[in-house]
């Protein structure tokens, strides 16, 4: 058995860490100094203000979703599951010897994982001092399932309930699609945030001991099976442990499962044709779903399933090297041609993936498709974080906050007691926009739920240089939030932040450090605003504002966010998106009923490119929006639009006013408050 990790180093060590990690500068007044840390590990030096626009959203997930996960995680059936007794969940598609079936999977197969991300979530919220109403219930539900799961491994590290109790003969037989390396991720991800909420080492220990495994069974050498995840996640959550255990076997197993996927050998072409073969399976000739068809640093078209593809971009972009080139690569690729407007990602819904072609996005089922799982988002923000990690980049910090503030946080209702795990950009036919409560396959919900856990480790990164008596401070999200940074010695620094946004462009920063310290700051000059304005001398950098302070010192951030109608790449649909700052909105049935009886689900409504709009602000369900109303005519609707012919004679096509008045809503604020459940988000451009 391995010996243990050893306990955190004291806070002055860790600063020395943090300058050791540091890799990747930017050019400014003075150079970037960013932050190899993980959001995971530094998000507890910040406090959300409850009362602003984020706090007030991270309230309703620590007050109520949270416990409402944890009935539901009862109810399903996972809570108990690590007793590893009969559930009738497992009558449904049982598996003999882990062949796939043709149709679909067992439901209880990512029980695990469903379990460790509620752990996580409950573990940041606990930690920052939230969730303080059912502290004692989630101390015990953590205590009861990591006992559970204790319990349930066996004698030689493996850790699975399906292939313990339900399918034995099925271990390790599929890595393709039966997801134990997947589901040992999450386990450790969620044991990671255990240790450090609690300092107890029991749950630690327990995936160290399944990580052993899995290197005594996969990996390159004789007698091992040459193979790699299916459901890219073990790889991120492995680097996450090799930062608190510094075990270079970790280092090196999360390469080598980096590095052999797609890989030919002289004796198969692809490692999951080869398994498949072994268990006489299904073939399943597109491993492109896996990222498996290439080598990763050989990829040049991002391609399969989204989330899975952003999960193993994560980890390729915390490798270094051709790895994170091929990372970027691919990313880039991915924001450019194959993000909806929202920040989604994953136009297929047949296998909730990229299409493979740029700028196919269709924005509803009667379009060609759109999925824009919420899960696929969430991977996306984590996957800019780690780029931002490396190397400042404003484009790439202008997609984190996208994604997060639409496609993320609209995967929940506004009172958080439904979810969504598709989001369609449009409705059409019978479909409406309305969220569910829970989900066979519950990926979303507690994903979400642990990013808001970890906020504030998205929101800022910051590295301290003790000799120089430096703090570099790299803000991310605009938001309001306090930091305290610990600077060694029992000594700190800390940094509150008030801000407006998304809402308003207004920030005001507060510095306070020891007499003698300077702060090295990086604001964000987002590439929607307009007349950005910083109260002290700053010089542009790669979409960040750079300016360097005193120890104490006060700095204001502020700039406009004028409404802007964005058009769609011309080799897809001609298609206008109303946004402002970062928010993009949508038309809604319930506020546009008149419009939607005439022409349901918008269908047949288009945008002129110089429409106007008033703002208005309300709130809805407890999150305070703004809401955009255009004038008279702006939107207007095409003649001679006959469903009932599939092809007429060629005429011009006319457009004439609609005299309503348009109301829009944020997208995340989408399908709260009732109504038909009709949107669409983006409309033909109108002559």
């Amino acid at each position: 058995m391995t010996a243990p990790p050893p306990p955190p180093p004291p806070p002055e060590q860790q600063d020395k860490m943090r300058q050791a990690d540091n890799s990747g500068i930017v050019t400014g007044s003075k150079p970037a100094t960013v932050s190899k840390q993980y959001p995971q590990s530094t998000f507890n030096e910040t406090k959300v203000d409850r009362d602003s626009f984020y706090g007030a959203i991270r309230t309703i997930f620590a007050d109520s979703v949270l416990k409402t996960q944890l009935e539901q995680l009862r109810k399903q059936g996972s809570y108990e599951a690590f007793k590893l007794q009969w559930h009738p969940s497992y009558d449904v598609r049982p598996l003999q010897g882990a062949k796939a079936r043709n149709d679909g999977i067992p439901p209880s197969l990512f029980w695990e994982s469903d379990v460790g991300k509620w752990v996580e979530a409950a573990c940041y919220f606990l930690m920052s001092g939230e969730a303080s109403s059912h502290k004692a219930e989630f101390d015990a539900a953590i205590t009861e399932l990591v006992n559970m799961i204790e319990s349930a491994q066996q004698p030689d590290g493996y850790l699975n309930i399906y292939f313990t109790v339900v399918d034995p003969a099925g271990r390790l037989k599929n890595l393709r699609d039966m997801h134990e390396m997947y589901n040992a991720g999450h386990l450790l991800e969620a044991a990671l945030a255990h240790y450090q909420y609690t300092g107890s080492r029991q749950f630690l220990d327990v995936m160290i001991r399944n990580v052993e495994f899995f290197m005594k069974e996969v990996g390159p050498n004789e007698g091992q099976i040459h193979g790699y995840p299916g459901h890219p996640e073990l790889e991120l959550a492995l680097f996450r442990l090799y930062a608190v255990t510094r075990d270079q076997r970790h280092l090196e197993y999360v390469r080598y499962l980096l590095n052999e996927r797609g890989v030919s050998r002289p004796e198969y072409d692809n490692f999951y044709h080869h398994e498949a073969k072994l268990r006489d399976d299904i073939l399943n000739n597109k491993v492109e779903y896996q990222q498996a068809h290439k080598p990763i640093v050989d990829q040049e078209n991002i391609l399969g399933h989204s989330v899975r593809a952003f999960y193993l971009l994560v980890a390729a972009a915390d490798a270094g090297g051709q790895l994170q080139v091929a990372a970027r690569r691919l990313f880039d690729q991915a924001v450019r041609g194959k993000m909806y407007v929202t920040g989604g990602f994953g136009s297929e819904p047949s296998f909730e993936g990229f299409h493979e072609y740029e700028h196919v996005l269709p924005q509803s089922t009667a379009e060609g498709g759109c999925y824009a799982e919420t899960c696929a988002s969430i991977a996306a923000m984590m996957t800019a974080e780690r780029f931002l990690a490396d190397k400042l980049d404003g484009s790439v910090r202008d997609t984190l906050e996208l994604a997060f503030l639409n496609a993320a946080l609209g995967g929940a209702s506004l009172d958080a007691k439904a979810f969504s795990y598709a989001n369609k950009m449009a409705t059409c036919c019978d479909e409406t926009a309305f969220r569910k409560e829970w989900f066979e396959v519950c990926c979303c919900p507690p994903n979400l739920s642990r990013t808001l856990g970890l906020l504030g480790g998205y929101t800022w990164s910051a590295n301290v240089d003790a000799d120089n008596k430096s703090i570099s401070l790299n803000v991310l999200l605009l938001l309001s939030a306090t930091r305290t940074i610990p600077l060694g010695d029992g000594v700190t620094a800390t940094v509150t932040m008030k801000s407006g946004m998304p809402f308003q462009g207004h920030t005001t920063f507060e510095f306070a450090a020891p007499e003698g310290w300077s702060w090295d700051l990086h604001l964000p000059s987002p590439g929607y605003a307009t007349d950005v304005t910083v109260s002290v001398p700053t010089t542009a950098d790669n979409g960040f504002l750079a300016a360097t302070l005193p120890a104490t010192a006060s700095v204001s951030l502020d700039f406009n966010l004028p409404v802007r109608i964005l058009a769609s790449n011309p080799a897809a649909h001609d298609l206008l998106t109303v946004t402002r700052g970062p928010i993009v909105y949508v038309a809604e049935s319930v506020d546009n009923v008149a419009l939607d009886e005439r022409f349901p689900h918008f269908e047949g409504v288009g945008l002129t490119t110089t429409a106007t709009f008033t703002e208005s602000e309300e709130t809805l369900e407890g999150v305070t929006v703004t809401l955009l109303t255009s004038a008279s005519g702006d939107f207007k609707h095409l003649d001679r639009w006959d469903l009932n012919q599939g092809y007429t004679v060629a005429k011009p096509a006319t457009w004439s006013p609609v005299e309503d008045k348009v109301t829009l809503v944020p997208w995340f604020a989408r399908a709260n408050r009732g109504g038909a459940g009709r949107l669409r988000t983006s409309f033909a451009r109108a002559a």
